[in-house]
């Protein structure tokens, strides 16, 4: 089974803040987050983490290398879309190597890093990239980066964690979407989804 999420940000405390996450510290939600992944994900399932596993937000900002340790305490098998904390780490750490990146993410234990990726399942042709702005039309797009801006999008679903309660979408939740957007949403002229 796949599974979908973005906008982890592994060990930032500044992103319970930011997030309004309901946990008292970033050890607490750390823990809880790898629970949850754990509980539903299962070894031979792979969870798409679509950008902002890591998080950076400077030059002294090395907090990656304290997530970095949870990617081995995750069951499942870890894809990594970059998002644009990622892109800070290749910039700020790896001298805008994407692919020295991408080597060190894999000696971590991710099955792979992308920039972007194009994905069948359902008889329909999804765009996994963490920014909006990056989705292309031709697809439905599974993206992150929006806190706080729900689900529905006209070009998409975000499957970030404060989309989603911090639970995973898998595909069929993804799917479900779809359908209601498509069925519902899109036709409804009271309902916003830009």
């Amino acid at each position: 089974m796949n599974y979908f999420t973005a906008d982890l940000h592994f060990s930032d405390e500044a992103t319970l803040v930011t997030g309004n996450r309901p946990f008292k510290g970033i050890k607490e939600y750390d823990k809880f987050m790898i629970k949850q992944i754990n509980k539903t994900a299962k070894k031979d399932d792979t969870v798409f983490v679509i950008g902002d596993f890591f998080d950076c937000d400077s030059k002294y900002n090395t907090c990656y290398l304290e997530a970095s340790k949870y990617i081995k305490k995750i069951k499942a098998k870890l894809f990594l879309i970059i998002g644009n904390n990622e892109k800070r780490i290749i910039k700020h750490f790896f001298n805008n190597n994407y692919e020295k990146f991408r080597e060190y993410c894999l000696s971590l234990g991710f099955v792979d890093v992308q920039k972007s990726l194009r994905l069948d399942f359902g008889g329909r042709e999804f765009y996994l990239v963490h920014e909006p702005k990056d989705t292309k039309s031709q697809f439905i797009n599974l993206f992150g980066h929006i806190h706080d801006g729900g689900a529905y999008r006209s070009y998409g679903v975000n499957v970030g964690v404060d989309a989603n309660h911090f639970r995973l979408w898998d595909e069929a939740d993804i799917l479900y979407f779809v359908y209601l957007k498509e069925k519902y949403m899109n036709n409804d002229v009271n309902i916003n989804m830009n």
